[in-house]
Parts: structure tokens; sequence; C-alpha cells
């Protein structure tokens, strides 16, 4: 019989793959992706019997192109997925390397929109007559007392919204460009108010509800912390 080396040279006949297999008869086995393009045997036993093994085998063979389906799925999600971590943790780093809090906020309502990859970033605080003169910054989106609830729909602290057809009234003029959005409740911190981080992009299935939240959560935490800290160095 031929070497392995020499087959792989040329075509081989039908007798040396015969041979092959028959010499190794877990190479099947140890390459299941053949199986999705091998042509099952058919058992001809009479012409009222259904060939079983055959449905089996189809079967088999489907469920094999399913699994490789699923796992180019979760590759591509889980790459998708430490994409968007890095970019959250760059976007992170460079707020706390703020000097000052105009700084701050031109980097969330700036720099962020870049850095995340979207159209629009609105940095929006309720103004208690405690603070009220310290959020007069250019980029603050100033909100009565209670409006965070209304623009949230009550206790939610995330709302995710794709193929929007009118965005929230916080993007200003680029309302017309978001196609999706997500509100993020910012808490009130120990001098900060409550507050909503809103995000918009033109791209309709940026955003979309049932999404996770947990990096954009993430986001609205650092940007209660700064302003903790800004705002406390003011005071």
């Amino acid at each position: 019989m031929q070497s392995e080396k020499q087959i792989a040279g040329k075509q081989p006949t039908r007798d040396q793959v015969r041979a092959f297999l028959a010499a190794h008869p877990s190479f099947l086995v140890e390459n299941p992706d053949l199986l999705r393009s091998l042509t099952p045997p058919r058992f001809q036993t009479g012409n009222n019997v259904v060939d079983f093994q055959r449905f089996m085998v189809d079967r088999l063979q489907e469920d094999i192109e399913r699994m490789h389906s699923m796992r180019d799925a979760l590759i591509s999600a889980s790459r998708s997925n430490l994409a968007s971590q890095q970019q959250i943790h760059e976007a992170a780093l460079a707020a706390m390397d703020a000097v000052n809090i105009e700084h701050f906020v031109h980097t969330i309502t700036g720099d962020w929109v870049d850095m995340l990859g979207l159209d629009a970033v609105v940095l929006c605080l309720e103004t208690p007559s405690k603070a009220a003169g310290t959020l007069l910054v250019n980029g603050v989106h100033v909100l009565a007392e209670g409006e965070t609830d209304l623009l949230l729909g009550g206790e939610d602290a995330v709302v995710l919204r794709g193929q929007v057809e009118e965005a929230a009234p916080v993007f200003g003029p680029a309302a017309p460009l978001v196609q999706a959005e997500a509100l993020v409740r910012i808490e009130p911190g120990r001098v900060s108010p409550a507050g909503v981080l809103a995000m918009g992009s033109r791209d309709p299935l940026a955003f979309a509800a049932g999404q996770g939240t947990e990096l954009i959560r993430f986001l609205a935490d650092i940007v209660q912390r700064g302003l903790d800290l800004w705002l406390d160095a003011q005071k």
C-alpha cells in the first residue's frame, strides 16, 4: 500500500481511499466535518421499507452544520464583546484623566462620541438648588427635578431603543440623526444630582431592548463618581 505522502501527491484511486480508511478506522471520527459532504448509503430492503439509517445520517449532518453555525456566531459575539469592553475601558480612563469639571464634561460629551463610535452623547443632570450654580457647565443638559424618571419611565436604570422614529428631546440638534438610543440613569452621589447619560447612534441596530447593559451602566457609574469628585472640589 502506498504511503499517505504518496497518496497526497496525486488524486487517490477508490481502492487507495478504501485502503486508507481501512488502515485508519477512526479517521472520520477525528474529522467529523467530512460527514457534511459525504453521501450516506441507502439500503434497499423492499418497496415498502423506509431507510431510517439514511434519515439518521441526514439528521447528524444537519446537527453538525448547526453546531458549526452556533460556534461561528459565538466566536463573532465574543470578539464583538471584547472590542466593546476595550472601548468602554478606554473611555473610562479618558474621563479619569480630566483635569477639571469642564474637561470632564467635554470628555463625556465630545471625546466619547468618537471613542465609542456614536453620533451623540449628552450628559443630563437635574438641578437641585444646592448645585444649581455649579452645574451650568457647557455641554450639560439641565433637567428639572423628577425629569430623570420621566425620561426613563419610572424606576428603570437603562432604556434601550432601536429603530426609533423620534429620539429623546435631550439630544437637541442631533435628534434627527439618532436612530437608536440608550438612556442610562445616573444615580445621585454625595454631592452630585440624579441624571441621565444619553447615547445616540444613526445605526438603528446599535441599541435594542434585550441587549446587555453592564458596560453602559459602568459608564454611568464613572460619570457619577467623576461628578462627585469635581463638584466636591468646587465647594
